[in-house]
């Protein structure tokens, strides 16, 4: 996320017992473009936006000239920089190379992540789909109806408000498979305290959105989601798996769509990365490169050379793999 709210609950919630550095060009009191780094384990500064939370994330700038500000002054410090997950048509890209030279970045495809770009149409969105999967939207609606009156509740709370409902949406969040890997917020205490802490800054500046799909009275999906360059990115999505005949999180996801219509709002962002439940609803997604920068010294050469042995080493074993593979003939 691309949002200096976003850069500072990470700091304060993610950043315990870890080395932090903070690039930082200001305009008197103006802030202008930030690189919030963490020390990788393999060595390096990761992007603290992006650690532990995976999602696409980039430096953050006012400009294009504060971002190529930014990106000298990192060169200039010789900091070397793992950029986990930076959408590939990002300016970022380009001033990184420039600030260090061309030779000096490896650039690698990540995971995409997909989108719907809304218009009008999108006010029904269950007619955007095949008429085969109408009629499993249709059905799933139908076996929701079967255990009572469903209903859909979008908000947009205040601060003060976040907490009583992030309560909610952490425990059916936490019902799902996400609970049993240990991976869901209310058991995950650095990432659920992350949330926390950007859903109120979010909240206090009115970009928050809460939904909760009610089933016969009980919340059986909720989703986090904020509103930022008129679109409405999701940022977690959770259900109760028993009521998964119902697929609770497609029909809350249906009316977080219509209500971002409703709004004005031109793209529904979904992050994560490319499943087949998404592919049903759209085809459109955003590519995503990592970046691996040097800097021009001793260190960042010797670094840059382990990176290319260790490239050629992933090269050679896929291709012996695929060569083992050929060979492989299964007798009966």
């Amino acid at each position: 996320m691309l949002s200096f709210s976003w850069v500072r609950a990470a700091i304060a919630s993610l950043a315990a017992g870890r080395k932090i550095r903070v690039i930082a060009l200001c305009d008197g009191k103006r802030l202008l473009a930030a690189a919030p780094l963490i020390r990788a384990q393999a060595g390096g500064w990761e992007l603290l936006n992006h650690y532990k939370l995976h999602e696409p994330a980039d430096l953050v700038y006012a400009d294009e000239a504060a971002l190529t500000a930014l990106a000298g002054e990192l060169a200039r410090l010789g900091l070397p920089l793992l950029l986990g997950r930076v959408p590939a048509d990002s300016p970022t890209i380009e001033a990184i190379e420039r600030a260090y030279g061309r030779r000096c970045v490896v650039v690698r495809r990540q995971a995409a992540f997909p989108y719907i770009p809304l218009d009008a149409d999108w006010s029904a969105p269950e007619n955007q789909l095949s008429s085969r999967r109408r009629g499993d939207f249709r059905r799933a609606r139908r076996h929701a109806d079967e255990h009572g009156e469903v209903t859909s509740e979008i908000v947009a709370p205040l601060a003060q408000e976040v907490d009583e409902l992030l309560d909610i949406v952490f425990a059916v969040e936490g019902l799902s498979w996400k609970g049993e890997l240990g991976t869901a917020l209310a058991r995950d205490s650095a990432r659920g305290d992350f949330y926390r802490c950007y859903a109120r800054r979010a909240a206090g500046a009115g970009a928050l959105k809460l939904g909760f799909l009610r089933i016969g009275g009980a919340v059986a999906a909720v989703q986090i989601s904020v509103v930022q360059d008129n679109a409405l990115w999701v940022l977690k999505i959770g259900y109760d798996p028993r009521f998964h005949r119902a697929s609770p999180g497609i029909l809350l996801m249906v009316e977080q769509i219509k209500d971002a219509v409703a709004c004005g709002l031109s793209r529904y962002e979904l992050l994560g990365t490319v499943e087949p439940w998404i592919q049903v609803w759209t085809e459109y997604e955003r590519g995503c490169v990592s970046l691996r920068a040097y800097p021009a010294n001793l260190r960042g050469a010797t670094a840059l050379a382990r990176e290319a042995v260790a490239a050629c080493y992933r090269r050679v074993a896929r291709n012996s793999f695929r060569g083992f593979l050929g060979n492989f003939t299964c007798k009966r």
